[in-house]
């Protein structure tokens, strides 16, 4: 195809709306999954309540919801400030990628931005109770444990307000200011998120090794098995983020494309967290004591491995040609000191 086509712009340029219009795309998609896994969680919430327990399910109603509604927002805010960069405006001075640096404090582009802000602090605030669930019961005092992600999701939520105002106000102090809050705000919620991320997987971790030392490898899995550490523990919102924080930090155009579906992907984390919570298979306050009361499968053990007595509740049937068929049924519960986390 005639290069003559080609607008008048440089190679980084042209590279960086490219990336800015593949984000979008990229974000529909997630939006799309977000969308099923929103209706999906919906369903099973309000089939679930009834009166007696309607006080138990509102809140992660509303709390999706309310996530859903901002979620739409924005993308009904990416794709208007698309359009108006790559239809409306296409002749503006330096391209659609000099629009959105220009124009970013449009009304459309400010619903976007304060949309996604509500969207991150709430998504952090998910992860940050999911911690404090899996905290109880440990050693160490939960304040401890707590006070470190509770910082961060203060300063994350006070610089996520400064960047907030930067790019839809006119302050001057913020708006003459050669500090970029962007990076702080977006660097504050990863470590927050890295940090939850570690400390669920180690005590998964550490509850699989007291389950399995107690009833075996094999029980328990459910709540021990790769894919729940990266459900319960956001850990896709974690790797999304680290990937467009190195991009962007390097001044690299194709970290465009991840910022446009980073709200999408954050919400999705949360969307998992809360659809297995509902089907009764995410990890809850009791869910460590309830595995290690319960009753595990009894196990059938061959006789020939046992002389033929009746020790340990041995039983024997006999048949017509007088040659005995034997069945050892031992229970495996643990002893109250066994089962002693």
């Amino acid at each position: 195809m005639s290069s003559d086509w080609t607008p008048d712009e440089s190679s980084e340029t042209l590279l960086a709306e490219k990336g800015w219009l593949q984000g979008a795309v990229v974000g529909a998609v997630a939006y799309g999954i977000e969308v099923a896994l929103y209706f999906m969680c919906f369903h099973l919430l309000f089939q679930q309540m009834n009166r007696t327990n309607y006080k138990k399910h509102l809140p992660p109603l509303i709390y999706i919801i309310t996530t859903f509604i901002l979620s739409t927002l924005f993308m009904v805010s990416l794709a208007d400030f698309t359009q108006l960069a790559f239809i409306q405006y296409r002749d503006f001075p330096g391209g659609p990628n000099a629009f959105e640096n220009i124009m970013f404090r449009l009304p459309v582009d400010s619903l976007g931005n304060v949309s996604g802000f509500l969207m991150i602090i709430l998504s952090d605030g998910l992860v940050i109770w999911r911690c404090m669930v899996f905290s109880k019961g440990c050693m160490v005092p939960m304040w401890i444990i707590m006070f470190f992600p509770c910082l961060l999701y203060v300063a994350s939520t006070a610089i996520g307000l400064m960047w907030l105002l930067q790019v839809t106000t006119n302050i001057p102090y913020l708006s003459s200011t050669s500090i970029n809050y962007t990076v702080p705000f977006l660097s504050f919620s990863l470590a927050l998120n890295i940090i939850i991320t570690i400390i669920i997987v180690l005590r998964l971790l550490t509850y699989r090794r007291r389950i399995s030392k107690v009833f075996g490898s094999s029980y328990g899995t459910r709540y021990m098995s790769i894919a729940t550490m990266m459900i319960e523990s956001a850990a896709l919102y974690s790797t999304f983020s680290v990937a467009f924080l190195t991009l962007f930090l390097l001044n690299n155009p194709i970290s465009a494309t991840f910022i446009g579906a980073l709200t999408q992907v954050q919400i999705i984390s949360m969307l998992l967290i809360i659809f297995r919570a509902t089907q009764g298979k995410g990890w809850s306050q009791d869910t460590m004591s309830r595995v290690m009361t319960s009753r595990p499968p009894v196990q059938v053990i061959r006789m020939d491995d046992f002389k033929h007595t009746l020790r340990d509740g041995s039983k024997t049937f006999a048949g017509s040609t007088g040659i005995g068929a034997h069945a050892t049924y031992k229970n495996n519960d643990p002893s109250p000191a066994e089962a002693a986390v």
